[in-house]
């Protein structure tokens, strides 16, 4: 093999427990090796660590996700360990009041993922019809709010389109 064809790969090593810390924090609950572009690192597991109020991507504040609509979020972590997180596209649900029960009609697509970045996985939230608005790093992840659901993936590398 001519190793200077190969890609170099950014990947998480280990599972690293993505969950809901208190209010609008985030928990990595076990310590994730991880590479960005080859280049090997680690992420000590924390525990209700401060979630990002902006895009990774994009830079601008998270969109809401409207009653009736759900989206998926890429969490990840830079070089340094810092928690970035991006925003992919808000879909509609089937207008199911439960956000539990609410199933996507279209799914939605991961979003672009800065280089710099490392995913370690994603979360899927549904808000039900008869839920309230609901934006990553303002609104509670823990909880979940009343007609949310959050569900938490972890991954090595992300797959070709969140499972819903």
């Amino acid at each position: 093999m001519d190793a200077l064809t190969q890609t170099p790969l950014t990947l998480a090593l280990a599972k690293a427990g993505l969950a809901a810390g208190t209010t609008t924090t985030l928990t990595i609950g076990t310590t994730t090796p991880f590479a960005i572009k080859g280049k090997a690192y680690s992420k000590a597991s924390v525990s209700n660590t401060a979630t990002p109020t902006t895009d990774a991507t994009t830079g601008a504040a998270f969109l809401p996700v409207p009653a009736g609509y759900g989206c998926v979020f890429v969490i990840g972590v830079d070089k340094d360990g810092a928690v970035k997180v991006s925003q992919g596209q808000i879909q509609v649900l089937d207008g199911v009041a439960d956000g539990a029960n609410a199933k996507f009609i279209i799914a939605p697509q991961f979003p672009i993922v800065p280089d710099t970045v490392c995913p370690l996985g994603y979360l899927i939230t549904k808000v039900g019809t008869s839920g309230a608005a609901w934006t990553f790093g303002s609104s509670n992840l823990a909880g979940p709010p009343s007609n949310v659901l959050h569900t938490f993936q972890d991954c090595i590398t992300l797959p070709d389109r969140p499972q819903v």
